[in-house]
């Protein structure tokens, strides 16, 4: 009966130990997935911020080429010590450009609903009402964009990187997130 007792035990370890490891493994997932959505986040709230006076006005001192051509930049960096062969290089190539279009495509919609903040609020009768509600639709979008980004990031990540390029992707997350 001890022995079997023993058994039962050893077999309840072991899956611990499983559901430990899985746990780790869902964990750098979501560490990364975090990481990569603080740094879109923080890249468009850069991009998005009002940089003036309220009374003069929704200017950013960036334009959407800008700001995709740093992004870009920035994933340069990062990308350039995975060692990309050819096949991984061109795929890369293809996801940046993507991700630069839906950045240039969300300052294009950014400056739009500047200019249609602007004109409602500068009117003789603005209706903040529906100014409030054309902020919270924009605000509900967000994700949406951000998301899009982040799946491209994480198709990337899972489909075309080998299993020692994503262990470096998560050491550089690591580092950088200390």
């Amino acid at each position: 009966m001890g022995e079997f007792s023993d058994f039962t035990k050893d077999i309840h370890q072991r899956r611990e130990d499983e559901n430990m490891t899985k746990r780790k493994k869902y964990m750098v997932i979501g560490i990364v997935i975090l990481s990569v959505a603080i740094l879109a986040g923080l890249g468009i709230t850069a991009a998005c911020c009002p940089h003036g006076h309220w009374h003069k006005g929704y200017h950013s001192r960036f334009h959407s080429e800008e700001v995709a051509d740093f992004i870009s930049w920035k994933m340069d960096r990062h990308v350039k010590d995975l060692n990309l062969d050819d096949s991984q290089r061109q795929e890369y190539e293809k996801m940046k450009e993507q991700i630069k279009g839906n950045i240039k495509d969300a300052m294009e919609r950014r400056k739009e609903f500047h200019r249609i903040m602007h004109e409602e609020i500068h009117k003789d009768n603005p209706d903040l009402n529906g100014v409030a509600n054309l902020a919270k639709d924009r605000l509900q979008k967000m994700p949406d964009i951000i998301g899009e980004n982040l799946d491209l990031l994480m198709d990337f990540y899972n489909r075309v990187l080998t299993d020692e390029q994503r262990a470096d992707v998560i050491q550089m997350i690591r580092e950088r997130t200390g």
